[in-house]
């Protein structure tokens, strides 16, 4: 009996998710395990897989398509078995305006098309041409007559775009210079790289959406889009929020206002720190020219800190309510900026780990977090954050405490500052951390207590290799 394959949770803050790529497609026999489709969560880029065997019969929703969790994909089933009954019977997608209603119109109805042999039409082609993308621009005129977007009393709102037609006769290139820019993702980088201007390119998308085909008829025609001198006047530019966005919203806004933050700030004399990774280094490239590790700062702040931590359990912890947490385990989440947001991979069992051991996991997570590879097992269940703005040439700022974890350590650059020593002021590197705390867990003193034993570990970072 056919099934529907619906949207499955592939993380555990996902809501939704939107069909990246389908790697199976109709009349492919499937079984338990494969690979259906690339799905983007709010955290990553993910593998979904088949639940039952079977062919798939029928795909219901195309790539680009953004679908809560537990709606239907496609139907599983045996070949030539009659589906129109169970397709008739799911719900009709419900506009709600914005991207979510330029998808619903993208693709047909469930029950518009079941015979096997117009199934092909159920599936979108045409991925970052045609699909809406919550990185897309709105064009917001007057349905009826072009009206610049800075005399509209509607201005950062969005209104139906005008036929492709109306914006091709009815504006002027100087018009529509004043619009906001509706275009899918691929056209706008690429118009970006070869200095179009999008404003004089008319889109022959859907609701007159400039496509890739259209930046690059454009660009070989030498037509229209070619920006002239800085006299075209930059557009205002509605960026609507991604899942991850989102997701970095909510969790945020949560934390600052239902944990009670307190900083403490301390400096750190990073002269032995720096002399002690320029050892390091220097010893593996004797060891190995071709292909050393390299280790950061960061890397041993790492190690450090997970140290620390064990010695300090009160701050490797968590609120539970009505009670406190102290973890066990020491894992070390470390933030990770990447297109769009935010992630926090994990190093397990950080304070087992060598400084080398450290370093290689860090790059390895950090390039799965910025390919959107990572898996939820990997950005999951930290103990403790870091966040670290010093290759920024940030010289410290205050973190927000990563729920349910107690506590961050924020990391500043190194800078030349003047120190005094034995008396006498000399010349000094000095690295700045404050560490954000929840009251509720931790109190100033046990804090306190918590950074004098890491800025021992970072001033004396031979002692790192005492400890495991």
């Amino acid at each position: 009996m056919a099934k529907i394959q619906e949207m499955t949770q592939l993380s555990p803050t996902m809501e939704e998710g939107t069909i990246v790529k389908w790697l199976k497609q109709e009349g492919d026999s499937i079984s338990p395990g494969d690979i259906l489709a690339e799905v983007e969560t709010d955290k990553a880029v993910m593998e979904m897989e088949a639940y039952d065997s079977g062919v798939i019969l029928k795909i219901i929703q195309g790539e680009g398509t953004k679908l809560k969790v537990g709606e239907a994909l496609a139907v599983i089933g045996k070949p030539g078995e009659d589906i129109s009954a169970l397709l008739a019977n799911l719900p009709k997608p419900k506009p709600s305006g914005g991207a979510e209603q330029t998808s619903a119109k993208s693709f047909p109805s469930p029950s518009a098309s079941i015979d096997p042999g117009d199934s092909k039409k159920g599936v979108v082609s045409g991925v970052g041409e045609t699909k809406t993308s919550s990185t897309e621009t709105k064009i917001s005129p007057s349905s009826q007559n072009l009206v610049p977007a800075s005399n509209s009393p509607n201005q950062g709102q969005t209104a139906p775009s005008l036929p492709t037609a109306e914006r091709t006769n009815g504006t002027s290139s100087q018009q529509r210079g004043t619009l906001r820019v509706l275009a899918s993702p691929l056209a706008k980088s690429i118009a970006i790289e070869h200095g179009i201007d999008l404003h004089l390119v008319i889109g022959t998308g859907p609701e007159g959406r400039i496509t890739k085909k259209d930046v690059l008829d454009s660009l070989n025609k030498g037509t229209g889009g070619m920006r002239v001198g800085s006299e075209v006047p930059v557009a205002d530019e509605i960026v609507n929020l991604n899942g991850m966005r989102k997701t970095i919203a909510k969790r945020l806004t949560e934390s600052k206002q239902n944990l009670p933050h307190f900083y403490l700030n301390v400096d750190v004399n990073a002269k032995a720190l720096e002399s002690f990774r320029k050892e390091i280094n220097e010893f593996q490239i004797s060891q190995n020219p071709n292909s050393p590790i390299k280790v950061s700062l960061n890397d041993i702040i790492v190690k450090a800190t997970a140290a620390t931590l064990k010695l300090h359990p009160k701050v490797n912890a968590s609120f539970q309510g009505d009670s406190i947490l102290q973890f066990g385990r020491v894992d070390v989440g470390i933030a990770v900026s990447i297109d769009g947001g935010l992630l926090t991979p994990v190093i397990r069992d950080a304070n087992r780990k060598s400084i080398l051991q450290i370093s290689s996991e860090v790059k390895e997570l950090a390039k799965k977090a910025r390919d959107r590879k990572l898996k939820p097992e990997e950005f999951t269940n930290g103990t403790f954050t870091i966040s670290n703005l010093g290759m920024y040439g940030i010289s410290r700022f205050t973190a927000i405490i990563n729920e349910p974890e107690s506590a961050i350590l924020a990391v500043g650059s190194v800078e030349d500052k003047p120190v005094v020593e034995n008396g006498v002021v000399i010349p000094g590197r000095i690295l700045s951390l404050t560490l954000s705390c929840d009251h509720r867990v931790i109190d100033g003193a046990v804090g306190a207590e918590f950074l004098k034993t890491l800025r021992s570990f970072l001033e004396k970072p031979n002692l790192l290799l005492a400890v495991g």
